[in-house]
């Protein structure tokens, strides 16, 4: 090719690229639409139960919806408390084994529940999944998720379980389970 017709390719090109810029430029098009992008966390042990993001997720806000309380309560009724024991049997005699209480990692279990990261004003919250006749809840900073850890801070990438002497860092969505942690 002559160096005239190569300037004028080139020169056509250049032109093309400068017309595409600046029709962007000057008419960039739809703004976008914000929409919520909810995260779910499939259980990893429990492969027969996974389904279409997000799927169960309507059920267990209507289940919370059932249970949070619609007017706030008479302040004049006192709410009946019922305590029952059962009687202490002694063990039988002789030598005795006892098994060790079988542990779970509270962090495994607590990434395995959480079903989304709710915003509540200013604060987050954690709802938790129905599942082994349990219903779906709603956990906030400072409530107990078991008998003793306790959901002590809470972001929307990472959960933070104490117990009083130690905490247990918990990522959540899109995070490797591998990543959790003790902090002493």
């Amino acid at each position: 090719m002559s160096l005239a017709a190569n300037f004028a390719l080139g020169f056509t090109g250049a032109a093309a690229l400068g017309g595409a810029v600046a029709i962007g430029w000057l008419a960039p098009g739809e703004p976008q639409v914000q929409s919520l992008a909810v995260a779910r966390h499939a259980q990893p042990a429990d492969t027969a139960a996974l389904e279409r993001p997000g799927a169960d997720l309507p059920r267990a806000v209507d289940q919370l919806a059932a249970q949070l309380p619609a007017a706030k309560p008479d302040p004049e009724q006192q709410p009946t408390m019922v305590v029952v024991r059962r009687p202490v049997r002694s063990p039988p005699p002789g030598p005795t084994v006892m098994a060790a209480a079988p542990m779970h990692d509270a962090g495994l279990v607590f990434r395995a529940q959480t079903a989304a990261i709710v915003r509540q004003g200013d604060h987050l919250a954690v709802l938790l999944a129905a599942g082994e006749g349990r219903p779906a809840r709603l956990l906030k900073v400072g409530e107990l998720f078991d008998d003793r850890w306790r959901l002590t801070a809470l972001t929307m990438d990472e959960a933070v379980l104490g117990d009083g002497v130690s905490q247990e860092r918990v990522p959540l969505f899109g995070n490797p389970a591998g990543a959790a942690g003790r902090v002493q």
